[in-house]
């Protein structure tokens, strides 16, 4: 095939008849035969349906967490060791729990919360009420079980000393089997002790449902390792005492592919990745991640103020773990010469070069967009909220006019955040799996040697005139690489700067909880037989009360006319047993002509319809 074949591009456009009709011109005009372009297009059509639903599949979430709610209090000897990355709520998982002393009134729980070292216990409910402990005796302070809880944490430092129940006075009685040997060196952990009272009315032979508010693991981040090119600061990696708290996604997924390790690394060190042993993550040498890629999303990430809460484990598939982490930063996975690395999708990119057809070693294969019954306007995005008890709650709809009028009405889909802490952050997030969807041209080309410099991740600009992609700015998705001839085949997507601005601001609240039904209105039986007479000369009104057994009081009115809504309270509300007659006298009033009115209140404040007026002469 002559050189100028070999370069020629090729379009195979799923819609539009004149572009693929202009693309088959060229193409002879090139010196391909008939039999060359059918095969041509048919190998760009199955690219093209490849890339839209490549696209389409990576709007969604890794695999759920296998371990289940991580407010669930749970007994499990199989269990997989949680990491908590940011600011997280969590029970726990119960290593020992024991009742003792003479009648069993005490009980013990010792409970881990995460791999560490953690940056902090912030907070303590049991049953849903803030809880707080004194510093002596760890003794509670505060919540439905004042004097009768005592609570101890441990941040999960190497090596660490136990945690033991309280003891001393006012403190309880240490738990039995369990002693300085059991120290859960690595793991933040707590001991929660509860005591019965006499009556057996403290926790009624059960326990409360814990909630720990922590600020998870620590972790290294090469931004702040001057060791590390363009980093500053003194971050190590192989230091864990230097490391920092993590709060973006990015760099909690970079540390989840280093892995987490725990042990004596032979040296006195704790914690060192590859020199003790792996409790946890990928485990990667560093070798095999391109750390620069998670760098260049976390940047991102903090310039759109995203951050991460998440609380894996390592029964959790470690690539859905991985997806997640990064879906907080707005990044998703990739791989890069063999090495773990990842794409973000939070920032404008600039062009790293500008293409010619002379770059190309094959033909271009493009896709104009998804089909409009296939593409989507609308995300209901739901995120991990502290606000309601650290469940996953869905934030307002995030869509775009424009999308909506394109397609004809609204097509919706519903896309979880389960590392995302914030309802903006994920709608921000939501609105740029949207807009990548709907980037309208998808494709592949075959690149000569020279252009692996392009990386996924990288933009790079057509400038061919003529051509249909000549100066548009396209995104390097994946890249391979073929060792028989050095070229590179690059599937690349359409990148639209405008975007990132609409994505990012982007603000949204929580929907209200939807109703059951909004209940009648409280109605309330009035007072009956109602009368006044002056056999003191002062007023004496008399009633009979309700008979319904939430009534709980009556109140009445006074005015020197016939208009209620000039009335006004009485001296006093008058109480009185359901369906009994009563009466009241008025007295210190001036001489002059007054009307009454009688209304019921019961036991919820709510008023019964007034009856009235009852007139009265004052002598």
């Amino acid at each position: 095939m002559p050189e100028a074949a070999a370069a020629a591009v090729a379009f195979v456009v799923t819609t539009g008849q004149a572009v693929a009709t202009a693309a088959q011109m060229a193409l002879t005009y090139a010196g391909w035969s008939s039999a060359q372009i059918a095969f041509a297009a048919t190998v760009a059509v199955e690219g093209a349906k490849f890339a839209a639903t490549t696209a389409a599949s990576a709007l969604l979430s890794g695999k759920p967490r296998v371990e289940g709610s991580v407010t669930a209090f749970r007994a499990d000897t199989d269990a997989g060791i949680p990491v908590a990355y940011g600011r997280v709520g969590c029970a726990g998982l119960i290593n020992y729990r024991v009742a003792y002393d003479a009648t069993n009134r005490y009980q013990s729980l010792f409970c881990t919360v995460s791999a560490g070292p953690i940056k902090s216990f912030v907070s303590f409910s049991a049953d849903e009420t803030e809880t707080l402990f004194d510093s002596t005796l760890n003794k509670s302070m505060t919540g439905d079980h004042v004097g009768f809880m005592w609570l101890k944490t441990n941040l999960g430092t190497q090596p660490q000393t136990a945690l033991t129940s309280p003891t001393g006075v006012g403190a309880g009685i240490p738990a039995p089997n369990w002693g300085s040997s059991h120290k859960l060196n690595g793991l933040a952990s707590y001991v929660l002790t509860m005591f019965e009272n006499s009556k057996l009315s403290e926790y009624q032979g059960g326990v409360v449902k814990p909630l720990h508010v922590i600020e998870g693991v620590y972790g290294w981040d090469p931004r702040l390792d001057s060791t590390y090119p363009g980093g500053v600061g003194t971050c190590r990696l192989l230091n864990p005492s230097t490391w920092v708290w993590i709060e973006e996604g990015a760099i909690a997924a970079l540390n989840w592919c280093i892995g987490r390790w725990a042990g004596d690394s032979g040296s006195g060190t704790y914690g060192v990745p590859y020199a003790c042993s792996l409790i946890a993550g990928i485990g990667s040498s560093l070798e095999g991640i391109d750390v620069e890629s998670f760098v260049n999303a976390a940047n991102a990430a903090d310039a759109n103020g995203w951050k991460v809460c998440a609380y894996p484990t390592t029964k959790d598939d470690k690539y859905a773990v991985l997806r997640n982490l990064l879906q907080a930063s707005g990044a998703v996975p990739s791989r890069k010469a063999g090495k773990i690395s990842c794409i973000s999708h939070g920032a404008s990119q600039a062009s790293v070069v500008s293409v010619t057809a002379a770059d190309t070693s094959g033909p271009v294969e493009v896709s104009l967009g998804q089909s409009r019954l296939e593409r989507f306007n609308t995300v209901l995005p739901r995120f991990w909220s502290e606000d309601h008890r650290w469940d996953m709650v869905q934030a307002q709809p995030v869509t775009d006019a424009a999308w909506t009028a394109e397609d004809g009405g609204k097509r919706s889909r519903g896309i979880d955040y389960p590392n995302v802490p914030s309802a903006n952050q994920a709608a921000q997030l939501a609105y740029y799996d949207i807009a990548n969807t709907r980037e309208a041209i998808n494709g592949t080309v075959s690149f000569k040697p020279h252009m692996r410099r392009i990386e996924p991740g990288d933009c790079f600009t057509f400038n061919e005139p003529g051509f249909l992609l000549d100066g548009i700015k396209v995104k390097c998705l994946r890249r391979a690489y073929d060792p028989m001839t050095g070229g590179v085949r690059i599937t690349f997507r359409q990148e639209t700067d405008a975007k990132h601005t609409a994505a990012v601001a982007q603000s949204v609240g929580v929907p209200p909880e939807k109703s059951v039904g909004i209940p009648p209105a409280t109605y309330v039986d009035p007072p009956t037989d109602f009368s006044i007479g002056t056999p003191t000369g002062d007023p004496e009104l008399s009633w009979r009360n309700p008979l319904s057994l939430s009534f709980n009081a009556i109140e009445f009115k006074i005015g020197t006319s016939s208009d209620y809504s000039l009335a006004v309270p009485g001296s006093s509300t008058i109480p009185g047993a359901p369906g009994a007659y009563d009466f009241f006298t008025d007295t210190g009033l001036s001489p002059g002509t007054y009307y009454y009115w009688l209304r019921a209140i019961d036991v919820d404040g709510n008023y019964s319809d007034p009856i009235g007026p009852e007139s009265v002469v004052v002598a």
